[in-house]
C-alpha cells in the first residue's frame, strides 16, 4: 500500500525535478530519497521518473501519479486542518497566494487577523494569477487573491467573495507632456513603448483587450512581472505603464498619473477550492479579509496580478 510519506517524497521530487534540491526541500539525505522513489517503482511496478547525467523528467505513469498525490495530500491537510479547528477553537494552517509585490495593505490586514487569531499558522506564497488558480485547483494552496474571477470552468471549480473594484492608471515619466493630462484616451497610446507585463498577469490581460477594443497597438519594449519594476521604468522615460492606481501613486520616483478613456477596471477578489469545505481557520479568514481587504479608488490598495 501507498503511504502518504511515499506520496510527499514523490512530490517534492516531480516539483523540483531534481533530487538533491527535493531532498533539501524535506530536510532528509539525498540518497535516502532516490532509495525511497526507488522503493515506490519497485512497488508500482512502473518507472516513474527518466533519469540522466543531465535531467530528470517525469514520465506519463508519474505525471498520472502526481495528479493523485497531489490531491490526497491537499485532502490530508484539509482533514487535519478541519479538525483542529473543530477541536479547540479557530486555529490550523492557511496557505494564502498573493501577487508579487502585494505586500502593502495585505500585510496589515494580516498583522490584524494573525493578532485575532493567535493559534492559526499563515504560510505565504507570491505568485502571478494564472499559477496561484493552478495551485488552488490542485490544493496546493487554501486561499488566494486573484485580480478577477476565472471564467469557465476554472470559475466552477472555484468559489469567490468579491473585494471591490479599482481603476487602472497610465503611468508616465514626470517630465512627460502626458504627464500633464487629466484623462488620456486609449487609442492614443497606440505607437507609444509600453512596458507589459509577463504571461499569466490578469491585469496584463485587462490591459490587452482594453488596448484591442481601442484599436491601439504600442511596442513591447519592456515586460516585467512588478508594477514597481514597470513604474521605475516609466519614471526614468524609458516606458509608458499601465497599473491600478494605488501601485501608481505608491512611495517612489515622482512620475504622472494620467486616468484613461475608457477606464479600465480591475475586480480583485478572494478565491478557494468549491471542492473541498473550508476548515474553520479558513472560513474565519475569508470573512476577515472580506470585510479587510476591500478594493475601492477611494482607499485603493496595491492590487494582484
Amino acid at each position: 500500500m501507498i503511504t502518504s510519506r511515499q506520496l510527499e517524497y514523490f512530490q517534492a521530487v516531480a516539483r523540483e525535478l531534481h533530487f538533491t534540491r527535493a531532498a533539501e526541500a524535506l530536510r532528509i539525505a539525498q540518497p535516502a530519497l532516490s532509495q525511497q522513489i526507488r522503493k515506490l517503482e519497485r512497488q508500482l511496478g512502473l518507472v516513474l521518473f527518466e533519469r540522466n547525467n543531465h535531467r530528470v523528467a517525469l514520465t506519463p505513469a508519474g505525471s498520472a501519479l502526481l495528479e493523485h498525490a497531489e490531491r490526497i495530500l491537499a485532502d490530508l491537510v484539509a482533514v487535519e486542518d478541519e479538525m483542529l479547528g473543530w477541536a479547540g477553537g479557530v486555529r490550523g494552517r492557511i496557505r494564502l497566494g498573493a501577487a508579487r509585490g502585494l505586500m502593502g495593505r495585505l500585510t496589515h490586514a494580516l498583522a490584524t487577523f494573525c493578532g485575532t487569531y493567535p493559534r492559526v499558522e499563515m504560510e505565504l506564497r507570491e505568485l502571478n494569477t494564472a499559477e496561484m488558480i493552478a495551485e488552488l485547483r490542485s490544493g496546493g494552496l487554501d486561499v488566494a487573491t486573484l485580480a478577477s474571477s476565472p471564467p469557465g470552468p476554472e470559475g466552477r471549480e472555484l468559489d469567490t467573495r468579491p473585494l471591490g473594484g479599482e481603476p487602472l492608471v497610465l503611468v508616465t515619466g514626470a517630465e512627460s507632456p502626458l504627464a500633464g493630462r487629466d484623462r488620456l484616451p486609449i487609442a492614443e497610446l497606440d505607437g507609444l513603448d509600453l512596458v507589459h507585463y509577463a504571461a499569466g498577469s490578469a491585469v496584463g490581460e485587462i490591459i490587452v483587450a482594453a488596448l484591442a477594443e481601442a484599436g491601439a497597438e504600442p511596442r513591447a519594449r519592456f515586460e516585467s512581472r512588478e508594477y514597481g519594476t514597470a513604474r521605475a521604468l516609466a519614471a526614468v522615460g524609458l516606458a509608458v505603464a499601465v497599473m491600478p492606481r494605488s501601485a501608481a501613486e505608491a512611495p517612489g520616483p515622482p512620475v504622472g498619473v494620467v486616468g484613461l478613456d475608457p477606464e479600465p477596471v480591475w475586480t480583485p477578489c478572494l478565491a478557494w477550492s468549491a471542492v473541498r469545505r473550508p476548515a474553520p481557520a479558513l472560513s474565519a479568514f475569508i470573512d476577515f479579509m472580506a470585510e479587510h481587504l476591500q478594493f475601492s479608488p477611494a482607499q485603493p490598495c496595491i492590487g494582484d496580478r
